[in-house]
């Protein structure tokens, strides 16, 4: 395992010297500055996000087979991103007397009371996620934002160096929201925020600058797409895992990504003998 080591190129060679196909691996480290060392595989599974495959086709040498070419071309990438927000106590779920509550999933459509925050009325979600299982619930508030409101917001916060501004800023922009909760009260301590986090993948470069493959208007042959990435370029070593290639039933999921992996796994042993599994039908 290699940390802080970055793959500049993905090169395919068919002519070792012992006949036996290998795939070499150009890569940096942060310490080594611009010097390549060189790393050969005999088979290489890529899990780098869609994105950044968009952005990178040109690192394989031979260049990708046309179909797997367009089929990463084709594939929408997206900029959902989100925000934890945790608080002393889950304030808005029900109490002794009074059966006002929130549950699960929570929306405040076109919101025109934050005009100052959220002039262009961006829809809200979030999730609460005290209602989970006991050993898993916590008093938090994880809020989906996707589209301009990703880029606002990861833009902003990118501007601030201190942390305490980041959860500042973050904490006003949602307050409008979270505030409409049963049970808030802005004098009580269990309604005021005391942590946050906030994903950036919009900034991330190994990221692709975005997050999770979807299906864009006007896409003519996305199953087929899938389906390509999925199988890769496995004579030539090369074999894809992730989001962007997980079960239909999974798309754009951390579940799929994971399934993706297994699949990957079980094909290569199969490659080198192991009997075909009965799981691998996807």
């Amino acid at each position: 395992m290699h940390f802080n080591t970055k793959v500049r190129q993905i090169t395919t060679c068919p002519d070792a010297q012992d006949g036996q196909r290998r795939v070499q691996l150009d890569v940096t480290t942060l310490q080594g500055g611009d010097a390549l060392n060189t790393l050969y595989f005999d088979e290489v599974v890529v899990t780098c996000p869609l994105g950044w495959l968009k952005r990178n086709v040109d690192k394989f040498t031979p260049s990708l087979p046309p179909r797997l070419t367009q089929a990463i071309d084709s594939i929408g990438y997206g900029c959902l991103e989100k925000v934890y927000i945790s608080f002393p106590k889950a304030f808005s779920l029900s109490k002794e007397g009074d059966d006002r509550k929130i549950q699960g999933f929570v929306q405040w459509l076109s919101p025109g009371y934050a005009s100052s925050t959220n002039p262009n009325k961006w829809t809200q979600e979030a999730v609460e996620l005290a209602s989970l299982a006991p050993g898993d619930a916590h008093p938090t508030l994880l809020f989906y934002t996707f589209g301009a409101q990703s880029k606002h917001l990861t833009a902003s916060v990118a501007e601030l160096k201190d942390q305490a501004e980041r959860d500042r800023f973050l904490f006003d922009f949602f307050k409008p929201y979270y505030s409409r909760l049963p049970h808030y009260s802005e004098s009580a301590e269990d309604c005021k925020p005391i942590g946050c986090l906030a994903t950036d993948w919009l900034l991330d470069e190994l990221a692709g600058y975005g997050s999770y493959s979807n299906f864009q208007v006007g896409l003519e042959e996305g199953d087929v797409d899938v389906e390509t990435m999925r199988h890769g370029v496995p004579d030539r070593g090369l074999w894809f895992a992730g989001e962007h290639t997980a079960p239909f039933v999974a798309l754009g999921t951390a579940t799929g990504a994971y399934w993706s992996g297994e699949s990957v796994a079980r094909r290569i042993a199969e490659a080198y003998g192991r009997p075909p599994s009965q799981k691998d039908d996807q």
